[in-house]
């Protein structure tokens, strides 16, 4: 939520004038402007163009507009004081290392990037020590997708500029697999099935995504998912999320009444979970990831195992609840 544009904060903004000479790459007006101002997201993007701040030719554009030569465009930036992230030592659960890609698995309750609230005491301070050691600098943590404070389970970080420009297309375009783990509040009755359901800015919670006709900018979704065991209160099961919208996941078992457990925001109707006593976060696990390899372009599987509470959790209703 960074670099998140709003109005009503105060922020210096500064105005920016292309003209574009050559056939862009990039057709698309949000990823054309990703990709050109690199330090923000294409997130952003979506959030600056829906708040007008980006003309195309004179006129409030779209983010799915597609850009020609000769196109004119026209924004409003803030003006961001240079950061750098401070390396720090901390232990990391190392899957895979290369000389290309670093697969880790991340523990619970950890921010991947700094933000307003979580500065140096982030994965990516603890990348940069594990990559470059003990030396502060204008170092890229390589970083190319994030999971969730509470979320654990499996990443990819890039160690060289190519690497993070080749994974990056890769998550772009959805060319990777992505498999979770959920364990989720009563019993899901279908064994497999996928939930479409659009996902859009909750208009009433900032930062809280929603699935209701008034949500803000909603856009298309996909989870598909099928069940694994089934308890009296609970169902374990494996979702592939064939989008990328936040809170995915979250969002989506929550509209089909089934939040996961632990789930702070997105409760469907529902009170606490006594499971919630023994594992008391989010029970969302990125079990595997299946990503093409930078370097030798082969397809490789990285998969991490579940960590120490969410196994209690299990064997608590293996033993109470099989059914």
């Amino acid at each position: 939520m960074d670099d998140q544009p709003h109005q009503s904060e105060p922020q210096d903004w500064r105005r920016h004038r292309l003209e574009l000479r050559s056939e862009p790459k990039s057709r698309r007006l949000d990823t054309y402007l990703s990709q050109r101002f690199g330090a923000f997201s294409r997130s952003f993007f979506k959030r600056l163009i829906g708040e007008g701040r980006v003309l195309v030719n004179g006129r409030v554009a779209a983010p799915s507009c597609r850009l020609r030569k000769g196109d004119v465009l026209e924004l409003d930036l803030p003006v961001r004081p240079e950061r750098i992230i401070k390396p720090r030592p901390m232990d990391l659960d190392i899957i895979h290392e290369d000389d290309h890609i670093l697969v880790i698995n991340k523990p619970p309750k950890i921010m991947c990037h700094p933000g307003k609230k979580y500065r140096d005491d982030t994965l990516a301070s603890a990348i940069i020590h594990h990559v470059h050691g003990g030396a502060e600098g204008k170092f890229n943590p390589g970083i190319v997708h994030r999971l969730d404070y509470e979320t654990t389970g499996v990443m990819v970080v890039a160690k060289k500029r190519d690497a993070h420009v080749a994974l990056s297309r890769q998550f772009e375009k959805r060319k990777v697999q992505k498999e979770y783990l959920a364990l989720v509040i009563g019993r899901v009755r279908r064994r497999v099935g996928q939930i479409a359901l659009p996902i859009g800015y909750n208009p009433h919670r900032r930062g809280l995504m929603s699935t209701a006709p008034d949500a803000r900018l909603p856009r298309a979704a996909l989870s598909v998912y099928r069940v694994l065991e089934r308890f009296p209160a609970h169902t374990l099961v494996s979702v592939e999320p064939r989008s990328g919208r936040r809170h995915q996941i979250r969002v989506h078992f929550a509209a089909l009444g089934h939040s996961v457990v632990g789930e702070p925001y997105y409760r469907a109707g529902l009170g606490p979970d006594p499971l919630e006593a023994l594992m008391p976060r989010l029970a969302l696990h990125a079990w595997r990831l299946v990503i093409r390899h930078p370097a030798t372009r082969r397809e490789v599987e990285f998969v991490a195992e579940l960590p120490a509470d969410f196994k209690a959790a299990l064997d608590h209703l293996r033993s109470t609840e099989q059914s």
